[in-house]
């Protein structure tokens, strides 16, 4: 008899089969034109597996989103964390996104269009809960180097705001065919001017105070 570790990673696996089968439908033929068996066909989900998941379409193209933006945060609060330097960090940002675009296009695409599709009514906890931690995990990255002196003392939403603003807009255009501009030279374009805008003015505090002697007269 299987070991419950074992089962429990066999159906995790199935259920990210199923999701990335969903992805796919959804991509190729739109919400409307996906139907269960079709993702069950695709993924090779048993009628009854695909059940024991998700009780409908809907459900399931929540799941869909819900599981990339999961995917997303994580991997930019990963690259995040291997940057040592507050510049490194910042310009790590932009690149990142870009390059989590570039790799999952069609989830990407699907995170822009269904953002506030009637389906995901249901998930706006999880979606809440899920943003909230990724924003935790950005401003304590944040709080380390405004302790330090690198970066300026900011409220918390700001830096999100500065890093990911221009790189979501410029995503929007990407994802629709309108942006021409090569991912890699956006991300370094969005990179420092991130950095221009949050790093700290010589002869600062971490407080945001001039230093003695360096003040205006």
């Amino acid at each position: 008899m299987p070991e419950p570790g074992r089962r429990q990673a066999r159906s995790a696996l199935r259920r990210q089969q199923i999701i990335q089968a969903a992805l796919a439908c959804l991509a190729e033929h739109g919400l409307s034109q996906t139907t269960m068996e079709t993702i069950q066909r695709r993924s090779g989900a048993s009628n009854g597996t695909i059940y024991h998941f998700f009780k409908g379409k809907e459900q399931l193209a929540a799941a869909v989103y819900l599981e990339g933006i999961v995917d997303y945060q994580s991997y930019l609060v990963a690259e995040l964390e291997r940057c040592r330097e507050a510049r490194d960090g910042v310009l790590s940002v932009p690149r990142s996104h870009l390059r989590w675009v570039h790799e999952h296009f069609e989830w990407a695409r699907f995170l822009f269009q269904a953002r506030h599709a009637q389906f995901m009514a249901t998930s706006e906890t999880s979606m809440a809960e899920q943003n909230s931690a990724f924003a935790g995990s950005i401003a304590r990255w944040f709080a380390r180097h405004v302790e330090k002196g690198s970066l300026k003392r900011l409220p918390p939403d700001l830096y999100i705001s500065f890093l990911l603003g221009p790189c979501q807009e410029f995503t929007r255009l990407w994802v629709s065919g309108w942006a021409r501009t090569p991912l890699g030279t956006a991300s370094e374009a969005f990179g420092e001017a991130a950095w221009q805008a949050l790093r700290a003015e010589e002869g600062q505090t971490p407080q945001g105070q001039k230093l003695e002697g360096k003040g205006e007269e």
